[in-house]
């Protein structure tokens, strides 16, 4: 009886080995490699930043210092405590020189003071320092009628002078002093953002400046960004009332459980009312997405001046903007676009 050649499966050993290797190739070429992010947290602009980036074609930490080094730089330039800035300078002299990008800063300030009717109003520095919410160290207390009366008179958006042709910013009443913290941060946010793209287009990630988020690409390049809306009446900072998902743009929450101080039993925080000189009462939080940082950053604050009642609360949509509002007593109201947001798939 004659043995069964091996030769006749060889032809089929070769086929197997051959489909495996093609396979593999395959699996080489067309899988994407996961993204790994990177993460750092610092202080800037008088608040806690946290960036979480992750590289496609440049390093996680090529980013994330590109990231802590454009905050270091707006943050010298924009802070009013940081002495030889351009607001610490206009506040001290009245006037200041300017490059493109800080007339730029001026003039949209001034702009969306118009456009809120006053409810953002940069000039607002003089009643911040008067509540002591100008430093963390400043002394906190309750100003009396007379004092907020005196500071509210240096209160008006309209006492900023812009001199484009001398490239030049000055204050029309002595006294005035301006402080661009409910839109310097939003600024910080989006041109990191910029800066980052223009390095590595397909990088991903957050950027978070105490409540103010840029997002920067998908997560892992697929997925949204998970985002906890605070609870505004929770002690758990940590305790969330909404989520919402986004894969690009910014969001800004501004609650009165950010920064406040408490005497004899009643709640001061820190969201001034530039017309009443006083914590705006009619809210207790304001969430506001928008395609940029900047933007969710200045209506977070207007929005929140404005309160529950906002008869022109849907209007504001006009100006690329979506907004959660929740009352002291917990009722919500949110313009018609704002549940979009709330679904996981985009």
């Amino acid at each position: 009886m004659r043995k069964k050649s091996g030769r006749g499966i060889r032809p089929y050993l070769y086929i197997a080995a051959i489909a495996v290797g093609i396979i593999i190739l395959g699996w080489l070429i067309f899988s994407k490699p996961v993204p790994v992010y990177q993460e750092k947290i610092f202080s800037s602009l008088g608040t806690v930043v946290r960036v979480n980036l992750a590289g496609d074609k440049v390093s996680s930490e090529v980013l994330v210092n590109i990231a802590e080094k454009e905050f270091s730089r707006i943050h010298n330039k924009y802070s009013p405590n940081t002495e030889g800035s351009l607001i610490y300078i206009l506040n001290e002299k009245g006037k200041v020189k300017v490059d493109e990008e800080a007339l730029f800063l001026f003039q949209s300030a001034v702009n969306y003071a118009a456009l809120t009717g006053g409810a953002f109003d940069p000039t607002v520095r003089p009643l911040i320092k008067l509540w002591g919410f100008d430093d963390e160290f400043s002394t906190k207390r309750v100003p009396t009628q007379e004092e907020i009366n005196q500071a509210l008179s240096y209160v008006n958006y309209r006492f900023i002078n812009i001199d484009k042709e001398n490239m030049e910013v000055s204050f029309l009443k002595d006294g005035v002093e301006i402080d661009l913290g409910a839109i310097a941060k939003g600024y910080a946010i989006d041109l990191v953002i910029q800066r980052i793209r223009e390095v590595d287009p397909k990088a991903s990630g957050f950027i978070d400046a105490g409540g103010d988020i840029g997002i920067i690409g998908p997560k892992f390049k697929e997925l949204p960004w998970v985002i906890g809306i605070r609870d505004p009446f929770s002690q758990d900072y940590f305790s969330a009332i909404d989520t919402i998902y986004l894969t690009n743009g910014g969001v800004a929450t501004s609650g009165d459980y950010e920064r406040y101080f408490i005497s004899e039993g009643i709640k001061y925080h820190h969201i001034l009312d530039p017309k009443t000189g006083y914590p705006a009462r009619d809210a207790v939080s304001v969430t506001v997405i928008s395609e940029n940082a900047m933007t969710a950053d200045i209506f977070s604050t207007a929005l929140f001046v404005l309160g529950y009642e906002n008869p022109a609360l849907e209007y504001f949509t006009n100006f690329g903007i979506q907004a959660l509002i929740i009352s002291p007593t917990g009722e919500r109201i949110e313009t018609s676009g704002f549940n979009y947001f709330r679904e996981k798939i985009k």
